[in-house]
Parts: C-alpha cells; structure tokens; sequence
C-alpha cells in the first residue's frame, strides 16, 4: 500500500474541544466560536476564539465571578442566529470582603453577537441574596493573532512580531505586525470602566443590592474598535438584514414541527453564512474552518437554494466569474478560463504560505459554474445574467476542452503543479481519497466518476444557454460534445464484471473498480445511461453503502474503508442529498424516499436541527443516533442546504422560465409529513404558491396563488 504524505492542510482534532459543545456566530468575514460559557479558555486547544478576515483576533476570554468560573444554567443561539443568550449562576465564593455567598444567588446573564468586525457582549448581573454584598467580575483574554491555518494545524517557520499593549482606563489594545507588513489590532473597550484594567485583565467590583440588576458592556473589535455597537444596537440591525433576505424568499410551511424547525434552521444558517461581496450575496462553506468562498461548495449551495432564493445564485455567479483565472500560474493551479477553489485572506495568504490566493485546485468548480448558470436562467429567465457571463461560460468550456482534458480523451482530469497544492482535487480533497480496490493510491492525471458527470452537465447546459441567446453555432457544438462524452463514459467507466461505475480513472487509464458515493452525483447529473441506473441505485443503497443514516462516501467491503474517516467512510448529508436529486431523475422514487427519510431522521438527532458538514458511517443502532465526526463544521453551507435539495428533489419540481412553465414531476412528499405549502415559489418574473397533499399513490398538487404568467403542470 502506498504512504500517505500527510497534507500541509490538515485539520487536526483538538481532543479538548472536540470534546466540548460549541457555540458558533458569523457575520460578513467575522466569526466566534465559544464553549458554552461563551468562554474561549486558557487551557483549551483548537478552534475556539473570535476571528476576523481569516485572523484569529482573541484566543483566550474568560469571565469569572468571584475568581470562579460561573455554574452554567443555559445556553442558546437565538433562532435568528443573531446573538447568543447565556445564563450563568454563582458557585459558593466569597466576596472580596470574604462573606460567603452561596451559590445560586447571583444570576449573571450574557448576550453575544457579532457584527461587521465585532465581538458584542452585554453583561447583566443581578443579586437574589438576602442583603447587600459584594462580588468581584472579572474578564481575562489574550490575543494571538494566529491565522486560521495555524490553528488548523498547520506549522510555520517563522511568525511576525507582537507589538505589545496599549491601555487605558476602559481600552486595552493589542497589536501584531505579520510578516506581510500588516499590523492587525485588536481592541477590547468596557462601559463602564473596570475597576483594574491591567495585561489580560479587567477586573470589576460590584455592589449588588436584593433585586438590583448592574450592566456592563464590552466590545472586542478587530481594529480600532472606534465604530463597535453595543448588542442592543447590533441585534436590530442583524435582524433587518436578514429580514429582507427572508422577505425575497420562498416561504415553506407543513403539518411536521420537527420538518419546520430543520427548513427553519437551514434557512437561518445559511443566510449566517452568506458574505456580502463586491458583486452580491455568496456562500462561504462553513464554520470554524472554511469561512470563505469556495467555488464548489458555493455553486452546490446556490443551486439548492435556487428555487428559494435565486439572487444568492446571481452573486455566486457575478463572484465566480470576476475570479475565473485569467493565465496560467503553477502555484495557485490556475488556468485560463479555470474557476477558483478557495479564495482566502489572512497573514499567510498574503506571504504565500498557502496557495489560497485565490487558488484554483479544483477539477469540478468549472463546469459546475456553467451548471449553475443554466439552471439559473431555468428559473429567473434571466437573460441579461447569462448574456453579460456568455464570455466566462466560453472560457470555461475551452478551459474544459483544452487544459481541464490533459490528454485530449474528452474526460476531465487533475494534477497539481503547486509545491503546496491539493493532490486530489474533487469534491473529496483528502489525499487518501482516490484508490484502486486493493488500497494503493491512484496516480494522477485522475478522472473522477462525478466530474465527467458535471462536465456533461455544462456542455448540455451550455446548449441550452446558447440556444437562448441566438447562438445556435455554438449550442450545436456543446450539444454534440455531450453526447459524446456520455456515450464515451458509459464505455469506460463501466465496469461489467463487478456491475458498477469506476471510481475514476488513473494516469494510465486504468478503472479504479472502487464502490463509492460518487456515482450518486454522477446520476444527479445526468451521464449516466438510462438502463443502468436502476442497477446502480440498487448498488448505492446495499447494506455496505447505506449505512441507515445516509450514503457512505466508501463501501465498507473496500479496503481503505474507516467511518471515522474524512471521505472513506463517513456520511456526507449533501452527498446524499445529490443521490436523492440523482434517483429522481431517473424516476427511482422508492430509493429516493428511503434515502430522504433516512437523512430527516438522522436530523433529529442533531444539537438545534443544525445538520454538520459529515458524521461518521457507523451502520445504524436502535439505541442511538449517528455518531458525531470531531471536526465537522456546523454550519456548513451545503449540509444547510440539504432539506431544500431533498424537498425540491421530491416534489419533482421543475422550472422552465423561458415558457413560463414550472413542472411537478411524480411528486410524493417526505416521509412523515402530510402536507407542505410553498408561497411565493417564483419563475420568472411571476410567482406560485402551491400545496401538496400526501395521497393513496403519491401527491396531489393544487395551486392555491398565481401572480403573473406561469402555467403548473403536474406529471404522474
């Protein structure tokens, strides 16, 4: 069997705060991620911290009452994902003049939210004791000003230089000088002043009077800090911001609370984890880890929400191609015409640390751009989009046709030519994730299963974009080139004897005759043959790929399976989600529904509805619920989308703004679930509102609204 060379970019599992429930906020380019408290402790290892553009601003926040960390009551994140309510109560201490309080006399309440560059807190204290007393409040926090790839795990040679703190009698100012130049501050300020404010510490003396309640407030800014809002100012505004994204929404209701609450929280974390850019609204990945975007992972997120809220897919698409790879340069993988895999920001980038520049390692983010595009213009029939990026998709395509097919076979394929770039570059980046059945490696060029699938996809896509915009030369060429990459795929990659689709392709074109969740998505998109597929979803759904819960990224009978893996083993809610979409397609209604059902359920078993980037493959137990992977991210943008790519998949719904017509295609509804109304459904410039009833033999489907000019067709 090969060795594994470790991967520069690996996440590695604090054992300290894998072990801890987590509280997490984001807000544009900041985020927080706390235990419960809403502490980030000394002693603890890992993620937990304040962050801002990529830049860990505070590691170490801890508030103690009486020199003792508070007996936590509760902990929530508001169903807004605006802030964070904490309630705290006293241990037995002595005050400062050392009369005993006992504890649970002290009630201690902490808001948290995060804005624009800022970590907000307001603190309330109020006494239940018997009489006046006093207690001391103090808060002790550090800067370290590590990038996020430092605290992954990565090691660097050499680190800038702390430049010390400055302080006053309510500020306290750290400062770092990277080793770009950069001097990045973070400023603590506190309302009212501390009694002591000295290095890593602000300490207060409170006198609290039976019933009497004393506020503090204190703003961590990355910065200055001279702009930070208190929370009571934030939240409101918070609040407005998502409102109007949420009112420019589909609204889903059904007969399910549990239903209600995933589609709720879904909606919720993904408007946390959009960022406002340049040139619109765009899905960064996920938190703590990839707060950024992501060209894969924000294109499959924008397509799951595009029946929703489609102007989400506009700004992806605007980002995308102002990024798209102008010339070639070996060290960030990028290629004329290539689509970026990750763009981020922070100390390292800048000194070329890492390759994420933006860097441009990605074999599927192209086409899957132009699949984005095309669906787009399906729903909005917006023609003035796809005409202003008609250059960018031909880029694309001639990226996938002269520099994406490295040997001229049709087929994508990938190697990296940076010192530092990913060796696998699909959806499944682990350097262990491509493999022949007897375990050892796949050498590169590669040509993933699913890749052909997107790339098929594209040029069908393509078709239809240049079609709609006259230019019929050019859809009849991208039209031929799908046809004959899937008459060539279903020749290649099938593999009679063991009855499946090759895993990939290696340098030497030899099949990697491996069993693993790839070929869902490769039914998603369409390549697969007809007559096969029922075969394939057959395959998908035995006992060694489904696991109870959802699809296991590798069969367990493979010999490199592990389901506490990263992508050899571990479930992956989104991957399922695509083999729902991929049954559908083919009109494989009893595999859809089970795989559906067994993903909703597997939710309910999730800290507040909030679906994680993976989980472990353990087969299903009776007695628990599945087994959590200790570095996922939650949120993460396309695990978030998952409920809606499941109830788009199942209602069958399909939009064709162009003749104004949306399309309901054999719908049945999730299991459990009775009825499901959908308003403001729009195509085009008109909207529906629907509702669908379960029934004897699937759903019926009756329009309740119309506004404009849209025709529903429902097929059995």
């Amino acid at each position: 069997m090969d060795e594994i060379r470790a991967d520069d970019f690996h996440i590695q599992a604090s054992p300290q705060a894998a072990a801890i429930q987590k509280l997490v906020l984001k807000h544009g380019e900041s985020f927080l991620v706390s235990d419960r408290r809403g502490d980030f402790p000394a002693h603890f290892e890992g993620e937990l911290g304040f962050y801002h553009a990529g830049t860990r601003h505070l590691r170490w926040l801890e508030l103690r009452l009486a020199g003792e960390r508070p007996l936590l009551l509760n902990a929530e994140i508001a169903p807004d994902n605006d802030r964070i309510h904490i309630g705290l109560t006293n241990a037995d201490v002595h005050g400062p003049d050392g009369v005993a309080i006992p504890r649970d006399v002290i009630y201690l309440e902490r808001h948290i939210a995060v804005i624009e560059g800022h970590l907000l807190q307001g603190i309330a204290i109020a006494s239940f004791h018997d009489r006046p007393h006093e207690v001391t409040l103090e808060l002790i926090f550090a800067a370290d000003f590590r990038d996020v790839f430092e605290v992954r795990g990565t090691q660097r040679a050499r680190r800038g230089q702390l430049l010390g703190e400055e302080r006053d009698g309510r500020r306290v100012r750290a400062a770092y000088r990277g080793l770009d130049d950069v001097v990045r501050l973070t400023t603590l300020a506190f309302d009212p002043p501390p009694m002591i404010v000295a290095s890593s510490r602000a300490v207060y003396r409170l006198r609290l009077t039976p019933g009497e309640t004393v506020r503090l407030h204190v703003a961590v800014s990355a910065g200055s800090g001279d702009d930070a809002p208190r929370v009571d100012d934030a939240v409101p505004r918070l609040r407005a911001s998502a409102g109007r994204l949420q009112a420019r929404a589909a609204r889903i209701s059904t007969d399910h609370e549990v239903f209600n609450a995933l589609i709720a929280r879904s909606l919720m974390d993904l408007t946390m984890l959009l960022t406002e850019t340049a040139q619109g609204l765009v899905p960064y990945a996920g938190v703590p880890w990839y707060v950024a975007p992501f060209g894969r992972d924000s294109a499959i997120t924008a397509l799951q929400l595009l029946p929703y809220q489609p102007e989400v897919a506009a700004g992806t698409l605007r980002f995308l191609a102002a990024w798209q790879g102008r010339a070639r340069d070996d060290f960030k993988d990028e290629e004329p015409g290539k689509i970026l895999h990750e763009y981020r920001r922070g100390e390292m980038a800048a000194c070329r640390e890492i390759p994420f520049v933006p860097y441009y390692g990605s074999v599927d983010a192209t086409p899957l751009f132009v699949v984005l595009l095309a669906e787009y213009v399906r729903w909005t029939g917006d023609l003035a989009l796809a005409r202003a990026l008609w250059p960018a998709v031909q880029a694309a395509l001639t990226w996938m046709r002269e520099h994406g097919d490295r040997d001229g076979d049709g087929y994508l394929e990938y190697v990296t030519r940076s010192p530092l770039g990913l060796a696998n570059q699909g959806w499944k980046d682990s350097p262990d994730a491509v493999m022949h059945a007897d375990g050892s490696l796949a050498p590169p060029p590669i040509a993933l299963v699913e890749a052909q699938g997107y790339a098929y996809a594209a040029w069908h896509g393509a078709g239809e974009l240049a079609r709609l915009l006259g230019e019929a030369g050019d859809a009849a060429r991208c039209r031929t080139a799908a046809d004959r990459l899937r008459a060539a795929f279903n020749q290649d990659f099938w593999l009679e004897h063991d009855g499946i689709y090759a895993l990939a392709l290696d340098g030497a074109k030899r099949p990697c005759a491996v069993m693993a969740s790839n070929v869902g998505q490769a039914l998603w998109a369409g390549i697969v043959d007809e007559a096969r597929a029922a075969a394939v979803a057959k395959r998908l759904m035995a006992p060694d790929m489904f696991s109870g819960w959802g699809l296991r990224t590798l069969s367990a009978r493979e010999r490199r399976f592990n389901p506490m893996s990263y992508h050899n083993g571990s479930v992956w809610p989104h991957d399922s989600a695509l083999a729902v979409a991929g049954f559908r397609r083919y009109r494989l209604v009893e595999h859809a529904g089970v795989l559906a059902g067994a993903l909703l359920e597997a939710t309910r078993h999730f800290e507040v509805a909030r679906i994680p980037e993976l989980f472990c493959g353990f087969s299903r137990h009776v007695d628990h619920g599945p087994i959590s992977y200790p570095v996922a991210c939650a949120p993460q943008a396309w695990a978030a989308g998952t409920p809606l790519l499941l109830l788009t998949s199942l209602l069958g719904l399909e939009a064709d703004a162009a003749q104004r017509r949306l399309t309901c295609q054999s719908p049945v509804l999730p299991p459990g679930i009775r009825w499901v109304e959908i308003h403001d459904l729009k195509i085009g410039a008109a909207s529906l509102d629907l509702g669908i009833n379960r029934g004897r033999d699937g759903a019926s489907v009756e329009l309740i609204g119309r506004r404009g000019d849209v025709e529903l067709i429902v097929r059995r």
